[in-house]
């Protein structure tokens, strides 16, 4: 094994630049979710319509998401990360044209493609530039540029969706988008290739990754988290809205503040996982699984008639389990793969996390149609969390 080269100093600028581009294609992605009420007002649209629509750009992650990992291990993150954040701006353009429940659906489906270039490439970013004893902080870090996204969509989408109206809100999303992915062009550089990271698995083909374990208890609490992720991001506000009878606007602020609690999460879980466990990624991943487990049943227990400083504290602490996971998954699927394969390693998992995505939103939506009852949906999504902590826990990293 060689040994790796002295930390490159202007790391920390690459990291905000693949950040930056996130957190502006996020603010599309996530964002989506917080303008549904205006959606399904115009569309006419059912709790499990809500679901298959916000679902369907996953549906484009998922098919997409292996390929990004191939791609951004052959070409190199650079190309990855800025043609496919400057394509999301413009394919957000043609919500224009969209006129239906149907044309809608396509038009989601064809923006996951580009979507699907975010979380491989720039992991791979991370996992080239920093070395193990300061990935969980700089994974933490990139990745904050999800929930940041999220919350600048959730302050600024549905106000003016409901000025402007929704596709023009969306418009100016997108042309920002695409001046973040022309940044990526312009600015960041790769890292010298192969680059051997202390305390990393060594590297194998996708074979040998599939045979892992390892690989499929991070799969497997990817799936559920994600999926229970984006049943927050798509119901919270309709919830609030329908049964706590706050008005859209406040309730997307109330998202907002889970989105940045999330955010901010990612970062200090982050940090406590290098500093406090020592590079281990489960312990924590462990404990955020029951955080979230906790918080989804409180959900379920708000009500009109509880103050408004509870009920943001309840979806504060369900945003913050529910969304400060994924870059130490990430970190933790990049130990495991090792760096020359983490591209791949981690388009792997994505996809399977992904499916949780595309999978439990719906469901969630046809459980609260059926039973006329967001707070059975919300006990059920808190059950799911927990169901794949058992497996996590069985991991040793120490033997990694």
């Amino acid at each position: 094994m060689t040994t790796p080269p002295p930390p490159e100093p202007r790391r920390w600028f690459f990291l905000f630049i693949a950040t930056l581009s996130q957190t502006a294609m996020s603010t599309i992605h996530m964002g989506i979710p917080t303008i549904v009420p205006l959606i399904q007002a115009e569309l006419g649209l059912n709790l499990t319509e809500v679901g298959i629509l916000v679902s369907m750009i996953n549906v484009g992650v998922v098919a997409a998401v292996l390929g990004m990992g191939k791609a951004a291990d052959r070409y190199g993150e650079r190309r990855i990360i800025g043609y496919g954040t400057a394509a999301c701006g413009l394919l957000v353009l043609t919500v224009h044209v969209a006129g239906s429940f149907v044309a809608l659906l396509v038009v989601f489906l064809l923006l996951g493609i580009p979507v699907a270039t975010s979380t491989p490439a720039g992991s791979k970013a991370v996992a080239g530039w920093f070395p193990d004893r300061e990935r969980g902080m700089a994974m933490g870090v990139r990745q904050t540029g999800i929930p940041a996204g999220g919350t600048i969509g959730a302050l600024t989408l549905p106000a003016m969706g409901l000025v402007f109206g929704w596709r023009w809100a969306l418009s100016l999303v997108g042309a920002v988008t695409i001046a973040a992915g022309l940044l990526v062009l312009v600015c960041y550089k790769e890292p010298a290739r192969p680059q051997a990271v202390s305390g990393a698995a060594p590297a194998g083909g996708l074979k040998d990754i599939v045979r892992r374990s390892e690989i499929w208890a991070a799969a497997f609490y990817a799936a559920v988290l994600a999926g229970c992720q984006w049943c927050y991001i798509s119901y919270i506000e309709l919830y609030l809205t329908e049964n706590i009878f706050y008005p859209l606007v406040f309730a997307a602020h109330l998202l907002a503040v889970g989105q940045a609690c999330g955010g901010t999460g990612r970062i200090v879980f982050g940090i406590a996982s290098d500093r406090l466990f020592f590079g281990r990624r489960v312990p924590v991943l462990v404990m955020l699984g029951v955080l979230g487990t906790a918080a989804g049943i409180a959900t379920a227990l708000l009500s009109p008639g509880m103050p408004a400083w509870l009920v943001a504290v309840v979806v504060s602490l369900l945003g913050l389990g529910a969304m400060s996971w994924q870059g130490l998954y990430l970190a933790l699927v990049a130990k495991i793969a090792g760096t020359r394969v983490a591209g791949v390693a981690i388009g792997l998992t994505n996809t399977v996390a992904f499916v949780g995505v595309v999978l439990l939103p719906p469901v969630f939506g046809a459980i609260a149609d059926y039973t006329h009852s967001y707070q059975t949906a919300w006990i059920a999504m808190a059950v799911a969390i927990a169901l794949p902590l058992p497996f996590l826990w069985r991991v040793r990293e120490d033997s990694l």
